[in-house]
Order: structure tokens, then C-alpha cells, then sequence
């Protein structure tokens, strides 16, 4: 496939005055039995709810632009895989339909990977992790740069690095993202932290922005005697578990981030506030008066 700058966008693909056309070819009929999913679809989650809007569409105006595809890598389990579009044809199943417009292209690993990631990011219809998957993905399998992922999909090299990063994050905290409670840039303000999850309930009990969730991280990185965050962030990583399962149980019980440090004998409690009323929550708490 000729490097056509996909940067652009889809319209890199797809004719600018007839975005249901793909440049310099023409679709064809295909029974939705020939066709499967790509093994680079970025897209791990298909939204119930839109799938059946979608097949109501399909229904009443049928399939505007044509699914790209290429012929088979394996050529065993079907005649072509999709490069593009496989969300019209799940729909268009659900639509019953039998048989689905195509423009079949010859395509490369590394060019199908890259134009699946691209149509996805393009139609905003990826989760952030999904779409660091789909760059790593480019970066470790198809040997690009950073710089080069970014140039090829038409975002910033700072936009990859900052979403690849969300890679590293704990499980518990891409379950707050996954499921709304925290966006995508809360957990970056939370990934200098190795145990960010207390900060994190925190953040969402208070509501916090992001710039609010930033200034705690930077707060809570210097308030271990004005330590920088990364020595902060070590000396949490090496908690003893039973003072760590205590901070814990600490921070659920006030619904406020603690920070236990020290020994089993003796050490300091550290309970981070945001706010007067905080304090005040606080306060009314070591006094009994809660």
C-alpha cells in the first residue's frame, strides 16, 4: 500500500468529495459470510447500544460507505479480513442482511494495523486504552518510533507518550477510568504515585479536576519532608504490607488519602485535605465528635 500521509485522516483513504468511495477503487458485493475481524482491531469493546442504532440505520438506509478489507492472511477461515468498517458489519448482521459493500485492497501487516488504529481514532470510537494498545502495538510489533506512530495518525508526540503511559497504570486505577469515575488525565496526574489508589477514591469522594488531583500529588510528594516525588513514590513501593493494608483501611474509613509511615512500633500518620471542610472532617473525627 502506497504511504499516502494517513495522517490526514480517513479522507487519506477515502475520496474527499465522496467519502462513501475509496481512492481509485470501486466496491463490490460480498456475502457477510466471507469477511472477519482483523487481528490489529484496536476495538476490544462493541457498545451494544450503538451496534443496534446502527443496524436501525442500516436498515432503513442500508451500509453509505463501504467496508475496506483485504484478502485473508490465513486464507483458510474466510475470503477477506476487515481492515475497516467492522462495526457496520457487526451491525449489519444484527440487520440481517446477507451480503455488504466492499473495496478490497492488498495490505501489509503493518498497513492494516495502522489504518484500523487510524479509523478508530479518527471516528473517536476508542477507549484510551484501547488506543494505547493500537500504539504499542505499531511500536513494538511494527518497529516505530513514538514520533512516527504520531506522525502516521496525525496526533502529537506528546498525546502518544502521555496515553502510552496510562499502560503502567494499577489495575484498580484503570477500573475508576474504565468505568467513568476518573478521566484519562486524572490518572496521569496519578501514575508518579506506586500505590495511587487512596488518592484516587479521594478524588473522586472531593469531585476534583485534574489541576485539583495535581496540586494533591504535589502536596503529598512533599509533604514526606519536602522529598521529591519519585523518592516519595519508592518509599510507598516499599511499604510493609500490613502498614499498607492499614493505610488503606485508614483512607476508606475517613474518605481522605493517609499515608502511613514508619514501622510497626512507631511511625507517622500523614492525612491529606483539600479543603476547610476537610480539615473540619478531620478534626471532628479525632475528637469523637463526628
Amino acid at each position: 500500500m502506497a504511504q499516502k500521509g494517513l495522517g490526514r485522516g480517513l479522507s487519506a483513504l477515502f475520496d474527499d468529495d465522496n467519502p462513501g468511495e475509496v481512492s481509485g477503487a470501486n466496491p463490490q458485493l460480498v456475502p457477510i459470510s466471507d469477511l472477519s475481524p482483523s487481528p490489529f482491531q484496536p476495538r476490544q469493546v462493541f457498545d451494544p447500544e450503538r451496534l443496534s442504532e446502527l443496524a436501525d440505520s442500516i436498515r432503513s438506509q442500508g451500509i453509505i460507505q463501504p467496508l475496506l478489507v483485504r484478502e485473508s492472511s490465513d486464507g483458510i477461515k474466510t475470503r477477506y479480513e476487515i481492515i475497516a468498517g467492522e462495526r457496520r458489519w457487526r451491525a449489519a448482521q444484527s440487520a440481517s442482511l446477507h451480503e455488504v459493500p466492499v473495496i478490497v485492497r492488498p495490505m501489509s501487516d503493518k498497513d492494516a494495523a495502522e489504518v484500523a488504529l487510524l479509523e478508530n481514532i479518527q471516528r473517536e470510537d476508542l477507549s484510551v486504552f484501547e488506543e494505547a494498545d493500537g500504539y504499542r502495538r505499531l511500536i513494538t510489533q511494527f518497529n516505530y518510533t513514538q514520533a512516527e506512530a504520531a506522525d502516521r495518525v496525525g496526533k502529537s508526540r506528546a498525546h502518544v507518550a502521555n496515553v502510552l503511559r496510562l499502560l503502567a497504570m494499577p489495575e484498580g486505577l484503570r477500573r475508576m477510568v474504565e468505568d467513568g469515575q476518573l478521566t484519562a488525565g486524572h490518572a496521569r496526574a496519578l501514575l508518579s504515585l506506586s500505590n495511587p489508589l487512596p488518592l484516587a477514591r479521594q478524588a473522586v469522594a472531593g469531585e476534583w479536576s485534574v489541576r485539583e488531583l495535581e496540586q494533591a500529588v504535589r502536596d503529598l510528594a512533599t509533604a514526606n519532608d519536602g522529598s521529591k516525588s519519585s523518592a516519595q513514590s519508592t518509599a510507598i513501593g516499599e511499604k510493609d504490607p500490613d502498614l499498607r493494608e492499614a493505610e488503606e483501611a485508614a483512607t476508606g474509613a475517613l474518605g481522605l488519602a493517609v499515608q502511613i509511615q514508619g514501622s510497626g512500633t512507631k511511625g507517622q500518620v500523614r492525612v491529606s485535605y483539600a479543603s476547610l471542610e476537610q480539615l473540619e472532617l478531620i478534626l471532628a473525627k479525632l475528637s469523637d465528635k463526628a
